[in-house]
């Protein structure tokens, strides 16, 4: 399903400099923000803000072309491959699907629609409806049956393919091939200023008062247009066209054809672009578990480093006060009350010195190797201070 598409350095750059950049990314089949960054990567220059704008004679010299020699590869999707149709899936003729006048054994989904929309109240002229309970729409209460009828003859034609609808918390939507497509038919509604309204007249020698009438007067007005949109929202991985809308060319009663192979299209892009959400997402959690496991092996010889610098001070504390405890012995008066005293402290010097030695508290414990490490201290910036050690 994916293609791998391979330039040099030297390519990329005589490409941008020919055309603009949203117009090669669309040739490749990637993002103009996946392309600009492939190529500063590459030490590309890319033309400035409103370069392909000026005249010829006005536009800046190219610079020197990059200097890199590494080949560049995008991962971009096999479009032919990806929304190949199957053939009962293909409208052939889509003036066979044509919208009738009268709406006669409505689909329960726009049955249960009127009703709501029937009692629905407005908000700036369109009917004010809960999506997660019926068909998603915005449409001003004029357009209720002709909105009707296009969600009925839409479902109709889809369930005759196979396709499935249903209502989510997010909306209506179409299963296609497994994947859910949120539908919604929304008209144009135009929004008009509405002027102040003229002040009142005023009486020589007459108090202002403030005209609260004016201030909450409305300043809007809304219009419906009667211009219909057919909105598929869905995440895909390439160009592809996900809005129908009345135009010169025909209304949506005449494209509902070209509505139903979009959705296969819509659908075949929505999937390529979960799996390479589903790639991209065990590709960065293969790189966090290495970074972690990196990180890991640097906390863990921190760790026995400090131990065993800790053990070296107490050791060599210990060895200090041994030779403390010998030096208080060989000075201490040979007098008898002197040497009673002296062999209590002495005993008790010695008990002390052992606790602190580590090589007679537990030698298990100072060759031990195993370390127990935290769940944190993962962060890309670590504010906490490394304890010194004598290792760089």
């Amino acid at each position: 399903m994916y293609v791998e598409k391979t330039f040099t350095p030297q390519q990329l750059f005589e490409m941008v400099w020919e055309r603009p950049v949203l117009i090669i990314a669309k040739e490749i089949g990637v993002s103009d923000v996946g392309l600009s960054k492939a190529c500063r990567k590459a030490g590309i220059t890319l033309p400035t803000r409103g370069h392909w704008a000026k005249p010829i004679s006005k536009r800046p010299r190219r610079p020197k072309p990059p200097a890199s020699t590494t080949p560049i590869t995008f991962h971009v999707l096999n479009v032919e491959k990806a929304v190949r149709l199957k053939p009962e899936n293909v409208i052939k003729d889509p003036r066979i699907l044509i919208v009738p006048k009268e709406l006669s054994d409505p689909h329960p989904l726009v049955n249960k629609w009127l009703g709501a929309a029937r009692k629905a109240k407005e908000l700036n002229s369109a009917v004010v409806l809960d999506k997660s309970k019926v068909l998603n729409s915005h449409i001003s209460r004029n357009e209720v049956d002709r909105c009707a009828l296009l969600y009925d003859s839409l479902i109709k034609a889809s369930e005759s393919l196979g396709y499935t609808w249903g209502i989510g918390s997010n909306g209506s939507f179409v299963r296609v091939d497994g994947e859910e497509l949120l539908i919604t038919i929304q008209e144009r509604i135009k929004r008009f200023d509405i002027p102040p309204p003229p002040p009142r007249p005023t009486k020589p020698g007459q108090r202002w008062e403030p005209n609260f009438t004016a201030m909450r007067a409305a300043r809007f007005g809304w219009e419906p247009t009667g211009v219909f949109s057919l909105i598929v929202d869905a995440r895909s991985e390439v160009l592809i066209q996900k809005t129908w809308t009345d135009s010169k060319t025909g209304k949506l009663e005449l494209k509902l054809g070209q509505i139903l192979t979009g959705f296969v299209r819509i659908a075949a892009s929505v999937k390529a672009q979960r799996l390479s959400d589903e790639a991209s997402r065990r590709r960065w959690a293969e790189e966090e578990r290495v970074r972690k496991e990196v990180i890991d092996q640097q906390r863990r010889l921190d760790k026995l480093r400090q131990n065993l610098m800790k053990n070296l001070e107490s050791w060599e504390r210990a060895q200090r006060l041994r030779a403390f405890i010998q030096a208080t012995v060989e000075g201490s008066p040979p007098d008898e009350a002197t040497q009673m005293a002296l062999a209590m402290w002495v005993s008790w010097a010695r008990q002390q010195v052992e606790l602190l030695d580590p090589l007679k508290v537990d030698i298990p414990k100072v060759i031990d190797l195993s370390v127990e490490l935290s769940s944190s201290g993962y962060g890309y910036w670590s504010s906490s201070k490394q304890d010194d050690d004598w290792w760089p």
